[in-house]
């Protein structure tokens, strides 16, 4: 459990450490796809460009004929291994931005749900008064809104 939620004052029990605890946990799963999916959509995009100006520069300004580019591209082993890898990058692309919608479902969901039931979590008066020093370290540390369920 981070540190800064296990230290938190007498008004937040357990359970609710342990969920604001996991809506941190899901946050840096949504961050953490957030990032590859960037990460591997811009290697895929500097692949494609860089193949187009390959194609451009070496297939066809040299030659008189786009049949004869076109059967040079074909008759080379390594174009179609570039294409398979360029192919590989947008499937991987693909994947992590599934991977990272429903992580950001996941988180917001969560997210929500803490919203709805923030009255179930401070019971007592005095808990109540006190919920705002929490979502106030939530948003300054983690960067997480539990003020409103909108993003």
């Amino acid at each position: 459990m981070e540190p800064v939620i296990q230290n938190l004052n007498d008004y937040t029990d357990k359970a609710t450490k342990q969920t604001l605890q996991l809506l941190v946990d899901k946050k840096r799963k949504f961050e953490k796809f957030k990032k590859r999916e960037l990460m591997w959509r811009s290697a895929t995009l500097l692949s494609v460009g860089l193949f187009i100006v390959y194609i451009y520069y070496f297939v066809i300004s040299g030659v008189s004929s786009y049949s004869i580019a076109f059967s040079y591209f074909f008759d080379r082993e390594i174009h179609f291994y570039i294409v398979m890898f360029i192919g590989f990058q947008i499937g991987m692309v693909k994947y992590l931005l599934y991977k990272k919608d429903k992580a950001e479902k996941e988180y917001q969901d969560l997210r929500k749900e803490t919203v709805k039931r923030s009255d179930d979590y401070w019971k007592q008066k005095e808990e109540w008064k006190s919920r705002h020093e929490v979502f106030e370290m939530m948003k300054k540390e983690f960067d997480i809104n539990l003020y409103h369920e909108s993003k």
